[in-house]
């Protein structure tokens, strides 16, 4: 009886606690090795699953514009006796299924979290059991209740909003069409404006300034044509080299004697004074008047000489062939008989009168 009792005694010794844990880590040790051996296939899944939502996210607002734009989807709702209530129902089926998923993620999430902090109270005497059980039942009463209450909320929000679009429908694209031409019109005032502008009066200064530039060169080759004619004109030529020697000749003499003629006037009139200035004026007035006398002298004679000058050369040139011509008709006049003279007189004053007469 005593060795029963020990053996009974001591066998609750051996017992293990908590062996139902050692079991269950097993499996969730070995999930979490296969989970590591399998990481790639977890990338890859979630490069899969952003390249998914990513594309339909970017695709999203051009289907969204196909759908709106349909023709059928224009004609149901022209055919549709009450389009606000179609619309109420629409977005509001489309708001609780988006707000009724969110509220159901939030909700699990919540729930999930105050189910595992309640289920930690009775650990102690459930073995732990609480704490998942708590977990589980938080989660799905939060599931439930998150996507009860956000499918509600998003059906009576997007309803309503949806009810008060087809409502004002025609205000709203009202709206929208007056907007879009105010920022059209903001956008031509600020941008199309000024670079238009900018380009007019860019093309307008391009266009000036080629056209100086081609003026200028025209002006230019002109006034060179005009130049090389001066300058290749003999007659032009010969009187400027008149002028020059008249200049030269005449304002050197008119110098010359305006300084003599300036030093004896001012010889004379340094005399009055010579017995107050004990003679000094004599040689100050001598220099004064020939320096007068030769500036003026030689701006009279240069003057006088570029002018007389220039218009005698001119005049000569221009005349030059008349002294030949008189020489020519002397010794005519002289080796030729005076019948043969008044015979010549009479054919030119009869050729003279048949030119008038044709």
């Amino acid at each position: 009886m005593v060795e029963t009792m020990g053996s009974t005694i001591a066998g609750p010794s051996q017992v293990k606690i908590f062996s139902f844990f050692e079991e269950i880590a097993e499996p969730v040790k070995k999930l979490g090795h296969t989970a590591w051996d399998s990481r790639g296939k977890l990338v890859r899944d979630i490069k899969t699953y952003i390249l998914l939502v990513g594309g339909t996210a970017y695709s999203m607002p051009g289907r969204a514009k196909r759908v709106v734009n349909n023709p059928k989807l224009h004609k149901l709702l022209e055919e549709e006796e009450d389009p606000e209530a179609l619309a109420a129902v629409i977005l509001g089926l489309g708001g609780a299924l988006c707000v009724g998923t969110a509220g159901a993620a939030v909700g699990m999430a919540t729930g999930g979290t105050l189910g595992t902090v309640v289920g930690t109270v009775p650990a102690l005497f459930t073995f732990g059991l609480s704490i998942p059980t708590g977990a589980v039942v938080g989660a799905a009463g939060g599931f439930c209740f998150g996507a009860s209450a956000g499918g509600a909320g998003g059906f009576m929000g997007a309803a309503i909003s949806g009810s008060a679009m087809a409502y004002y429908r025609r205000e709203l694209r009202y709206g929208a069409v007056y907007t879009v031409s105010r920022i059209s019109d903001v956008h031509h005032l600020l941008v199309v404006r000024p670079v238009s502008a900018v380009k007019l009066t860019t093309r307008r200064l391009c266009t000036t300034v080629h056209d100086s530039a081609d003026y200028t060169k025209a002006k230019a080759k002109r006034v060179g044509v005009t130049v090389r004619d001066i300058a290749s004109n003999s007659c032009i030529q010969v009187t400027s080299v008149g002028a020059g020697v008249g200049a030269a000749a005449l304002g050197t003499a008119g110098a010359t004697g305006g300084m003599l003629a300036g030093g004896a006037v001012g010889i004379a009139v340094g005399l009055v004074p010579a017995l107050f200035t004990f003679g000094l004026s004599i040689p100050i007035g001598a220099a004064v008047g020939s320096g007068a006398g030769l500036c003026i002298g030689g701006a009279a004679g240069t003057a006088a000489g570029f002018a007389g000058g220039g218009v005698v050369s001119c005049l000569g040139y221009k005349l030059r062939s008349l002294p030949g011509k008189a020489f020519r008709c002397t010794r005519d006049s002289a080796h030729t008989p005076a019948g043969t003279v008044q015979v010549l007189n009479l054919e030119d004053e009869k050729l003279q009168g048949k030119e008038k007469q044709s």
